[in-house]
């Protein structure tokens, strides 16, 4: 099929990165689900290879990249094509500014250290005034059963979730991550695919162990789409190391408590 449409001269676009990543993930999990036809299978492989080779050079039909997207279910939204489309360049946005207005004393570090600081206090106020909460540093969540992932391996998808061989996807717990799929922003985005190549680096330090812990859901909702979008919840260390932990201290991540029940709004204070 994809020899016969090139054949043909169709004009096509090329793949942004954010749409590179997310479909190199979701190839693998659809390929891995085995509900794919003959044929669907041997598009997608097409697909893969390609993107696989090429990158952000890959180039496709519209015929094509909507196939992709009917087979990976990935929505015709703007938001896959954020650092392609309608996007003024970041250095003109750079250039603006305000007139008269004065120079912060603080460096961007500095201001970034002070937001971690006010989440983790916040969070620490909110684990005081209520009875239920989880604490996300020093000691483990409660509920913890480690057996239903013990001698699984796993493949990161973002900065906070990961799938366990089984094709179990696991939201770690702790921490919030910018997304790189359905970003607010160019700069979430940019950030989002750090936090998630940052977390691979992580894991390949060292040695991992993922144990699962209770989602904050309401009775009832385990194990459906009204309880954590029926993902599971974990905890990944890399020698010991909660990898939460240390992807706030390199302002990748920002702390997320929840109680046993329920969740604040999830932070993003990377587009403010």
């Amino acid at each position: 099929m994809l020899t016969t449409i090139e054949a043909k001269g169709a004009v096509g676009r090329m793949l942004s990165e954010i749409e590179v990543t997310y479909f190199r993930s979701r190839i693998e999990d659809v390929l891995r689900e085995g509900r794919a036809t003959d044929w669907q299978r041997r598009f997608l492989t097409a697909m893969q290879q390609k993107i696989g080779r090429y990158g952000t050079r890959t180039q496709l039909t519209e015929k094509q990249l909507d196939t992709l997207r009917r087979l990976t279910k990935a929505e015709p939204s703007p938001n896959l094509r954020l650092l392609v489309d309608n996007q003024r360049p970041q250095f003109e946005r750079r250039r603006y500014r305000q007139p008269h207005r004065r120079q912060s004393r603080f460096s961007n570090r500095e201001i970034k250290f002070a937001m971690i600081a006010v989440l983790m206090l916040a969070g620490f106020v909110s684990y005081l005034f209520q009875g239920d909460a989880i604490p996300f540093l020093g000691s483990d969540p409660v509920s913890v059963s480690s057996s239903q992932f013990a001698g699984q391996g796993f493949s990161v998808t973002d900065g906070d979730t990961i799938r366990m061989s089984d094709g179990t996807p696991v939201r770690l717990v702790g921490f919030n991550t910018p997304e790189k799929f359905e970003p607010q922003c160019d700069r979430e985005a940019a950030l989002g695919i750090r936090a998630t190549e940052r977390l691979r680096e992580l894991v390949s330090s060292g040695k991992t162990a993922v144990s699962q812990v209770a989602c904050s859901c309401k009775p009832g909702t385990e194990g459906t789409d009204r309880c954590n979008h029926g993902r599971s919840c974990g905890i990944l260390r890399v020698d010991g190391q909660d990898v939460g932990q240390t992807l706030i201290a390199e302002a990748l991540a920002v702390p997320f408590v929840c109680g046993r029940t329920s969740c604040p709004p999830t932070p993003r204070p990377w587009c403010s």
